[in-house]
């Protein structure tokens, strides 16, 4: 079964509550990334969110090869006649071409230097896909640690915060991932194999479509025009595509999230119901984490009408 680029087709392989899994399946190469996107937002938010693209001087040999990578299926996926700037996706990438060119400009001016290179190269790659690009690379002790990252489109996360964080203290937010999910976490990136690329999805309930998700208010403020009449307008279900793949020369794992949002009401009434019944089936710190007693009556209830049978959210 397909992951899919559309929330209808994701909701089908989100967690229905229980107990944390990784839920992961099997993606081919050529469903690895999200095709035909419009990519304006990203472009717009890049210009305007220096931020969101950082890169430790550890994951520059792992970011030249995501570059590369990127690079190399653009390439093959253009059309005849199309061509690309050459800046765009190099370590020269922020760069003002004729600076690059001139004979006495120096690429070999210091670790700050390479690391902000690094960083305009990522920015540059990311922008020309739909996914936010994450980069974690293993330490002296096998940990692996978030090194770099363009983070265009966050849900409720600030990239500061997590960069130079090993697995653990990054999901600390999430209840119950030291205990349940952790060491089968740690596992997997321990023994992925290049070549293969692994999916999963996350969902979440908001109250806005707005791609970068960094919501500054109060639950009981953000919900609070939420209603089961109007919650096929007001609420909406944002879904992370998210992908996992060695980096077969730097030995790094890059870590993709694309981001899906639709209101309820574009959503068919068995997707409606499959994400009641997994707000329902949360856990007690999952369920305040998710602000979900903000809108889970709400949900309920406007599932309940959609499906006309209250049973289908036994």
């Amino acid at each position: 079964m397909s992951l899919g680029f559309s929330v209808e087709a994701l909701i089908p392989r989100t967690r229905g509550g229980g107990a944390l899994r990784m839920g992961l399946v099997r993606v081919p190469e050529a469903e690895w990334l999200t095709p035909g996107a419009d990519l304006a937002a990203r472009a717009a938010t890049f210009a305007a969110e220096p931020g969101c693209v950082q890169v430790l001087p550890e994951a520059e040999t792992a970011v030249n090869e995501v570059v590369g990578m990127l690079s190399h299926r653009d390439l093959h996926s253009r059309h005849p006649g199309e061509s690309r700037d050459p800046f765009a996706t190099t370590f020269g990438a922020g760069v003002e071409p004729e600076r690059a060119m001139d004979p006495g400009f120096r690429r070999d001016d210091g670790l700050e230097g390479r690391t902000a290179r690094a960083a305009a190269a990522l920015r540059s790659a990311a922008a020309g896909v739909w996914e936010d690009l994450c980069i974690l690379t293993p330490d002296a002790n096998g940990q692996y640690r978030l090194t770099a990252a363009a983070l265009a489109f966050p849900t409720d996360w600030h990239l500061h915060e997590k960069l130079g964080h090993a697995l653990t203290p990054i999901h600390a937010p999430i209840h119950g991932y030291a205990e349940q999910l952790a060491a089968g976490v740690d596992h997997f990136f321990a023994t992925l194999q290049p070549g293969a690329i692994f999916g999963r999805t996350n969902w979440f309930v908001v109250a806005s479509d707005a791609w970068r998700y960094l919501p500054q208010d109060e639950p009981d403020v953000r919900f609070a025009h939420v209603t089961a009449e109007y919650a096929g307008e007001t609420l909406f279900v944002r879904c992370e595509r998210q992908t996992l793949r060695r980096l077969p020369q730097s030995g790094a794992v890059l870590f993709t999230i694309g981001i899906h949002v639709e209101p309820l009401d574009r959503l068919s009434d068995g997707a409606v119901a499959r994400v009641a019944q997994s707000v329902a089936g949360i856990g007690s710190g999952e369920h305040e984490r998710r602000a979900a007693p903000f809108y889970a009556e709400a949900l309920t209830r406007y599932a309940e009408r959609r499906n006309r049978s209250p049973e289908l959210l036994a």
